[in-house]
């Protein structure tokens, strides 16, 4: 958190750079098309396992009714996919973004995949839906990204993305988790602040940061333009939120600096909300200042710092299954690496021969199965 008493201007500066480093990052076309890659990763994957059932479908008496189920589901993901291309198309193409943001939020994979129809449809334990890395061990429990793998990990991390994003133009409160100071707290944040952007490392969305960080634009001080609390951005762009306060009369940079606040985005329209000082629940009336005005891809291209967005992360490899598969105690069939993803994605090397390990049932009460992967 960037504690005023006790940071350095130094480590001021950073903090700053950082943020504004994400806010650019959260808002744009390479980060955003992330999204669509790994929707995309998760629909061929999921055709492919159309068009080559497992043997275990293939056996199923259900398999036809399976068959078409799949088939269905596949056709409402495909659905899903066009608002995000529509968005990602306007963000190129317009300069008004909060059209683009809106249309690729219409996109929600998640639901159809732990929400009442999964719940309805048995989706949780359903060997296809296994094969791709669902890992359900609890209630309450499946909508994390860390408690899936290969495809379906992939889509848990897309939809956090587009929660950023969410979360970063938004002019309301807030409830989402990864903007708590910690999960056991109650607080929530109207736009960001240096102690909610910051917190848990463990998100999903690694903070990682290019060897080179541009520096965040100097502070603002014309008062000129500034946008109360209440009152309407003019500006698609970075505003900073500053106290008010008598301080404001003193001209030293120093001490005006120490009443500023966390950058955040804007879309022009937008209310200009007000802030919650960090490590209080005081929600503060400020007045925002422009920092850096969004004007990204009205001239059709793609800022070049956005080539260092795509490092943060590397694209999440899917297992390749066979349709082989055993369970605790039988006998193994074929040498080889072999999958549990009911025991936390377990993966062990057996020996043909050799008994498969583990317990037929998980504590969570699921059957366990073994895959072979190649």
């Amino acid at each position: 958190m960037n504690n005023r008493k006790t940071i350095t201007r130094e480590q001021e500066k950073q903090t700053r750079d950082q943020a504004f480093y994400l806010l650019k990052k959260y808002t744009s076309f390479t980060f955003l098309d992330q999204t669509r890659l790994r929707y995309q990763g998760f629909l061929d994957a999921f055709v492919n396992q159309l068009k080559n059932p497992s043997l275990a479908l293939q056996n199923d008496p259900d398999a036809d009714f399976y068959q078409t189920r799949h088939e269905y589901e596949y056709k409402e993901f495909l659905r899903q996919m066009i608002p995000i291309k529509q968005g990602l198309a306007l963000l190129r193409s317009t300069r008004y973004k909060q059209e683009a943001y809106n249309t690729m939020s219409r996109t929600d994979f998640i639901d159809r995949l732990f929400g009442r129809y999964a719940d309805e449809k048995g989706v949780c334990k359903d060997p296809f839906y296994i094969a791709l890395g669902m890992v359900c061990e609890y209630p309450g429990n499946s909508i994390h990204p860390s408690n899936h793998t290969a495809l379906i990990k992939d889509i848990m991390i897309a939809a956090e993305m587009s929660s950023a994003l969410g979360i970063t133009i938004t002019e309301w409160k807030n409830y989402d988790p990864f903007q708590l100071v910690n999960r056991n707290s109650l607080r929530q944040s109207q736009k960001w602040t240096y102690e909610t952007l910051f917190f848990e490392p463990e998100w999903p969305i690694p903070r990682i940061f290019p060897d080179y960080l541009p520096s965040c634009p100097p502070y603002n001080h014309n008062h000129q333009d500034q946008i109360f609390s209440g009152g309407t951005i003019p500006t698609d762009g970075i505003w900073e939120p500053w106290f008010i306060m008598p301080i404001f009369k003193n001209t030293d940079p120093a001490k005006m600096a120490a009443k500023v606040g966390c950058p955040n985005y804007f879309l022009a329209g937008a209310v200009a909300t007000e802030y919650q000082l960090e490590g209080t629940d005081t929600w503060e009336e400020v007045w925002w200042r422009l920092l850096w005005e969004d004007k990204r891809y009205l001239d059709g291209t793609i800022p070049a710092e956005e080539a260092d967005y795509l490092k943060t992360r590397p694209p999440v490899a899917a297992p390749v299954f066979t349709s082989d598969k055993a369970f605790p105690g039988d006998v193994c069939p074929v040498t080889g690496n072999w999958h549990a993803p009911h025991m936390q994605g377990k993966t062990v090397r057996v020996e043909a021969g050799t008994i498969m390990p583990g317990s037929k049932i998980n504590a969570a009460g699921n059957a366990v199965t073994w895959y072979l992967k190649v």
